[in-house]
């Protein structure tokens, strides 16, 4: 007998959003549609937690200044952390709502295996300036650190910030010995889907909202599809590491890119989620193991 999936429980926050645009949404759409874009492309700051300040002490600090996304003349200050001082590099890339240190259960482990890391905090997170950001945004940010630090011999991207890294080594000519993705939304139009649902956006919005989407990125929503792509990644081995029962990126998206660059390895982490996968020790060593 095959078990569904438990719907997470929501919050008053979003009880109180789906009201709103159930209601607004019909009755003033284009007012109601500002809200919707700011509330999908402003990312929650969250403080340090223990682990996350451990970590932090034992980082190098940097700053790079990197483009604005809706003003490529203005710069914002992006930060980056540095451990170890192995000769071969890995470039950590955190989703969205996250930051670098995050990744304080795998960079010790890197670490202790030689490597020497470096972990960015993305356009308005964690302690880098600004207050929107998106998937193209992370993008550009990382071609402009690499154009700093060199290309790294690999890059570890989770959620948003893989989607990003694939993106980036479709697009650059950048080319990477190592590639992991973890929990990446394969198609950005079905996450946003995914969100409206859960947040009961009417059609109308939705189509305004996927409009206005396509004239301020100049790319159609089917360009941010990985496996509508035609473009090669330039990593000479990739991985991409999901959760069958993730309850942020779709299954049936992985499995069908997955079908269709049969040179990708792949792992069913199951049970470990979307947010707490890149803590999972039984990742973390096959993580090791892929990058050697």
């Amino acid at each position: 007998m095959t078990m569904e999936k438990k719907k997470p429980k929501l919050t008053s926050k979003v009880k109180w959003m789906q009201r709103f645009f159930s209601v607004a949404g019909n009755i003033a759409p284009v007012t109601a549609i500002d809200i919707l874009i700011k509330l999908v492309f402003s990312p929650q700051k969250r403080l340090l937690r223990p682990p996350h300040k451990t970590l932090m002490r034992k980082a190098q600090k940097h700053t790079i200044f990197v483009n604005e996304f809706h003003n490529p003349n203005k710069k914002i200050e992006m930060k980056y952390y540095v451990w170890g001082s192995g000769h071969r590099t890995l470039l950590l890339v955190h989703g969205w709502d996250a930051m670098a240190m995050d990744f304080y259960k795998i960079i010790p482990v890197l670490v202790e295996n030689g490597y020497r890391i470096i972990a960015i905090d993305g356009p308005a997170h964690g302690g880098s300036e600004g207050n929107t950001s998106n998937l193209l945004h992370f993008k550009e940010a990382m071609a402009q650190l690499i154009e700093k630090i060199g290309v790294p011999y690999g890059i570890i991207g989770h959620s948003m910030g893989g989607a990003a890294s694939a993106y980036l080594l479709m697009e650059y000519e950048i080319i990477v010995n190592r590639l992991v993705m973890l929990s990446i939304p394969i198609a950005s139009g079905r996450f946003f889907e995914q969100v409206f649902d859960m947040l009961k956006v009417p059609e109308k919005m939705q189509q305004l909202f996927f409009k206005g989407m396509e004239e301020e990125f100049n790319t159609p929503i089917d360009k941010m599809d990985l496996a509508m792509r035609k473009e090669k990644i330039k990593a000479d081995k990739i991985i991409m590491i999901y959760d069958e029962d993730d309850e942020v990126v779709s299954l049936k998206d992985i499995l069908h890119f997955l079908s269709l660059h049969p040179e990708i390895e792949s792992m069913n982490a199951k049970g470990t989620g979307h947010n707490t996968i890149i803590r999972s020790k039984k990742v973390i060593e096959k993580i090791v193991e892929f990058l050697k």
